[in-house]
């Protein structure tokens, strides 16, 4: 088999499994045909018998069968192995400087990480203990926001009045607890005890991780494209909120402390720690903020064109096309 440009790994369990189709998808449609495959990883594992070498998942992979396949690999998870990464989701959360038992960041083993704008950028390039350098660290965007875009300006040009104001409570997942005292960074389920007060005022939808979906695993779509306001806590569905140009609220009499605490250093913390967006005390400053029409305020569009840049927005494949051809072309 003759090489082509880049073999997109999909490692994804079965909640992450559709968000990463979706973001390969979108990917994969802006790279010339015949320039990237996708393949599986516990079909490459079958047939090189990992089983009998007992060999944890390691550089074997990468600099083996994908490399007479490809030139380079490219995958959405830090623990994998593949030459290029991007983060499967937008949301900073200290994914990016998670560290393995040696202590090492997982990203140093990688040849180029994608992030979607400076302020990330930046961030790792100041971390101690991440060795990439400037051209190794590509700002393009996020692509999942190119379909968003063209789904919401469709539903704009047939959008009906209505009477209530539609209300979204997209949290993120709760199965990661931090500190010692084991506690979850996410409003999930404890803001839930308001979701019926909230139905009684307003059209009010709540659309849950896939991490916390029993079925139905697709990442949030159509809801998020018809709300009005956006009730979340520190995953993507923030940034893609503001990106819309969608106000969200952050209930911080629930999460922000532990935001603050647990993730220190992230740009999640950060947006606690500086109240960028609107952050409610109590369920009645959430029902205020809505009253009184609330949107989008300086401080939220300084921040997110730094995190995610308005040129990126709509554009995203595109830029990060760019950079995968741009990255062959020196390897040639």
């Amino acid at each position: 088999m003759n090489k082509v440009c880049f073999c997109f790994v999909t490692e994804a369990g079965l909640d992450y499994r559709q968000v990463e189709k979706q973001i390969f998808d979108i990917i994969q449609a802006d790279l010339p045909q015949g320039s990237y495959l996708t393949v599986r990883y516990e079909i490459i594992l079958k047939k090189i018998i990992f089983k009998l070498l007992k060999l944890k998942k390691n550089n074997l992979y990468r600099n083996s069968l994908y490399r007479k396949k490809c030139t380079y690999t490219f995958d959405l998870f830090v623990r994998g192995g593949a030459d290029i990464l991007m983060s499967h989701g937008v949301a900073d959360k200290n994914y990016l400087t998670m560290r393995d038992e040696n202590g090492e960041c997982y990203i140093n083993r990688r040849k180029h990480v994608l992030v979607p704008g400076p302020w990330l950028k930046n961030k790792l390039l100041n971390h101690p203990k991440v060795t990439l350098n400037e051209n190794q660290i590509h700002c393009v965007g996020w692509p999942r926001l190119d379909e968003l875009i063209d789904l919401q300006n469709k539903y704009k040009s047939n959008q009906k009045p209505t009477e209530k104001v539609k209300v979204l409570w997209a949290p993120t997942h709760d199965r990661r607890k931090r500190g010692k005292e084991g506690l979850s960074t996410s409003s999930y389920p404890e803001f839930g005890q308001w979701t019926a007060l909230l139905e009684g005022r307003y059209d009010f939808t709540k659309s849950l991780h896939p991490g916390n979906k029993v079925v139905n695993k697709k990442p949030t779509v159509d809801a998020l494209i018809e709300a009005d306001y956006v009730i979340s806590d520190f995953g993507t569905i923030v940034y893609e909120a503001w990106a819309l140009g969608k106000p969200v609220i952050f209930p911080n009499w629930l999460i922000g402390k532990r935001i603050q605490e647990n993730l220190k250093g992230s740009a999640e913390a950060y947006i606690f720690e500086n109240k960028i967006g609107l952050h409610a005390e109590s369920i009645d400053d959430v029902i205020e903020f809505i009253e009184q029409g609330e949107g989008i305020n300086r401080d939220v569009k300084d921040f997110i064109e730094q995190y995610l840049p308005e040129a990126f927005i709509g554009n995203s494949a595109k830029s990060l096309a760019d950079v995968l051809k741009q990255i062959n072309n020196e390897k040639v």
